[in-house]
């Protein structure tokens, strides 16, 4: 598994779902459903990325990127991904939201170590404003 945290893609006017949860004390398959899906997520037809963290609190939110709705439609529908889902709403989430995005401009700042701490800025936007 790769050490970067932040997706990088060299994409235009993709979409970002992003999932923001409280966690219930039970685990009771969480970790292993959890791999399942970003492991199949990242198998879909206009999957791009996904981040994703949570504190000792069971705070969490997770971002993943898509290059259409038609795409994330897609992932919310299929059958595995139907099933975490209920599991979720039954026994692992005390509450979550749920947001689509367009994203429509993105940046990105490297430190590589070992180099000036100047960084690198990429920007790249999209044609509509």
């Amino acid at each position: 598994m790769s050490d970067q945290f932040i997706s990088t893609f060299d994409e235009q006017g993709y979409f970002s779902v992003i999932f923001s949860s409280k966690r219930t004390p039970s685990d009771d398959g969480y970790q292993s459903m959890a791999q399942r899906m970003a492991k199949l997520a990242a198998a879909q037809d206009g999957y791009l990325g996904m981040e994703s963290v949570r504190d000792s609190a069971g705070n969490g939110i997770t971002v993943s990127y898509w290059k259409s709705l038609d795409r994330i439609k897609s992932w919310k529908h299929h059958t595995e991904h139907l099933v975490a889902q209920r599991y979720g709403k039954d026994k692992w989430y005390s509450e979550y939201a749920l947001r689509i995005a367009h994203v429509r401009e993105d940046r990105y700042f490297f430190h590589r170590q070992g180099t000036i701490p100047t960084g690198r800025i990429y920007i790249k936007e999209t044609d509509e404003r």
